[in-house]
């Protein structure tokens, strides 16, 4: 029998409400340590009133700077349940990127590391911030951020003027540190969520607690149930990891198996020993499933549904397969702009709507398709650009009006920049990122198409298609290739294959081998550093 999913308006009651209805049932398993959602709640209450003793007070931005762990689950719950702005920052920030997001976010308090695996974040973090902070009454400031007061390291710290976990943490253990949590409404700030940064510097999404309720209705159209276990490797500074496997699971009552990153063997081990039945991800992911379950013998005959960003051309054979060799994926589309997915496929679904499709929009949001160039909007299986309106939205982008007013028309749609179509049947089709979409002699070209036939092709891993300004053509088609290990494929025997598959001029003209594509942290291919390359490359 399916779970009442719960009802709720602000993102900081969520865990005291699961307690009401779940208790002492498990809410978070990671590595050799469970947290039933009472325990989970006390944590956040600890949290919060450590914040609260520390000075952070509401509308303050406390960013946590953490890879997948318990503390940043709690830290998210605990900072929106005080009234502040809850800022996950990217783990792959290099140190000058890390000060950009803490001096442009404004903010006042960071949560981090001293390591985690391989890479140092307090040496990061003491190049970005400056190694000797000054002293202004008794408290540090960093020039690189000068809001940001506290900075709390979890693990064996040495950065000057940071305090340790213990230390931040202790305050909130007391009975004494009891605080007056503030009036917080659902049009609040909550969150702001870094894009990807892909074609410039990221921004700043504000976005509100409005996006419970997509959460909550997306729960109900996958059927998630108290009984699912639900694994969570998709990094936790993006909102897809929060709204899909966090917010959903404390909806429901799952369980969550939390990994500290992704490793393909890893979860499949994972799945087989907590029987997971739920997952998300992008295509790498499920490749990367794929392939480990052909190299183990394991039992993951528990996994029943998965979100899956499907509808690129590129994805619909591994779609395929994932529906042969793990379990049915609900195909699914969104942004950070929008609170993570807006669309979404129903259990039962047929193969062409999971595989080929990124799913039927939500209740309550309207999407259309709209020519870049006329602002027409367009009729069903016609290509232009995707355009969302949602309760959902966001707020705006942080410091950033010109962007926001770029973004946004005067009706509240949003411009996704995303070149996609609706399908007769109603379900939206995500193509490519419309600067990604290549106009070839006044033909439109979808990369994607391009890259699924390099994909089959003997002795190639991997491949991304990009334009090169033509003279005569407005732009052509060049290939980055990935080669198998071992393989030694050369260029003009990659361009003959294509000779009678695809019309001539959606043949690459180069075919550029590589070692590895350039990636953001969600397994998406970086294309502007490709187009980057060929710009300074002109030879190539």
């Amino acid at each position: 029998m399916a779970a009442e999913v719960i009802e709720c308006d602000l993102l900081g009651d969520l865990p005291s409400l699961a307690v009401h209805r779940w208790g002492d049932r498990s809410a978070l398993v990671f590595k050799d340590r469970t947290w039933s959602y009472r325990q989970f709640n006390q944590e956040v209450e600890i949290l919060a009133r450590a914040l609260s003793c520390a000075g952070v007070q509401q509308g303050d931005k406390v960013a946590v700077w953490l890879p997948n762990s318990p503390e940043l689950q709690f830290l998210l719950f605990a900072i929106v349940r005080i009234g502040a702005v809850a800022v996950p920052l990217n783990t792959r920030y290099k140190s000058s990127e890390l000060a950009f997001a803490l001096r442009h976010s404004g903010s006042v308090f960071l949560v981090s590391c001293t390591r985690a695996g391989p890479v140092d974040f307090e040496a990061l973090l003491a190049d970005a911030l400056g190694l000797v902070p000054e002293e202004q009454n008794g408290n540090a400031t960093f020039p690189a951020a000068p809001q940001l007061k506290t900075v709390v390291l979890i693990g064996d710290a040495n950065l000057p003027g940071s305090i340790s976990w213990e230390q931040f943490r202790e305050p909130g253990t007391r009975p004494s540190a009891q605080v007056t949590l503030p009036t917080v409404c659902a049009s609040d700030t909550a969150m702001m969520m870094f894009t990807s940064g892909t074609t410039g510097r990221p921004k700043g999404v504000l976005l509100n607690h409005a996006g419970l309720r997509l959460c909550r209705d997306r729960s109900r159209i996958m059927g998630l149930v108290e009984s699912d276990v639900q694994l969570t490797y998709l990094p936790l500074f993006h909102i897809y990891a929060i709204g899909y496997s966090v917010i959903m699971s404390f909806l429901c009552g799952a369980k969550q198996v939390l990994m500290e990153m992704f490793n393909g063997e890893h979860a499949l081990r994972l799945i087989h020993q907590h029987r997971v039945t739920v997952v998300h991800g992008f295509e790498a992911h499920f490749a990367d499933l794929l392939a480990a379950k052909a190299r183990l013998d394991l039992d993951i005959g528990s996994l029943r549904t998965a979100s899956f960003a499907t509808g690129a051309e590129s994805v619909r054979t591994l779609a395929q397969s994932v529906q042969r060799e793990l379990c049915e994926t609900a195909a699914s589309y969104g942004l950070t702009e929008m609170w993570g997915g807006i669309s979404i496929t129903s259990p039962g679904t047929t193969l062409s709507q999971r595989c080929e499709a990124s799913g039927l929009p939500q209740p309550g949001i309207d999407v259309r398709i709209v020519d870049i160039d006329t602002g027409e909007v367009l009729p069903s299986g016609a290509v232009g650009e995707i355009q969302v309106r949602s309760y959902a939205r966001l707020i705006a982008y942080h410091q950033d009006p010109e962007a926001t007013r770029d973004a946004l028309d005067g009706e509240g749609w949003f411009r996704t920049g995303d070149a996609g179509l609706l399908r007769e049947d109603g379900h939206l089709r995500y193509l490519a990122r419309y600067k990604d979409m290549l106009k070839v002699g006044g033909e439109n070209v979808a990369p994607a198409e391009i890259e699924e036939l390099l994909c089959k092709m003997p002795g190639i891993r991997s491949a991304a298609v990009v334009g090169r300004k033509s003279e005569r053509l407005q732009e052509v088609p060049v290939a980055f290739v990935v080669p198998e290990v071992g393989a030694q494929p050369s260029e003009e025997e990659v361009i003959e294959l294509f000779r009678g598959k695809i019309a001539s001029f959606k043949i690459p003209v180069r075919v550029i081998f590589v070692d590895e594509l350039p990636m953001t942290s969600t397994g998406k291919v970086q294309k502007e550093a490709l187009r980057q390359r060929l710009n300074l490359n002109s030879t190539e």
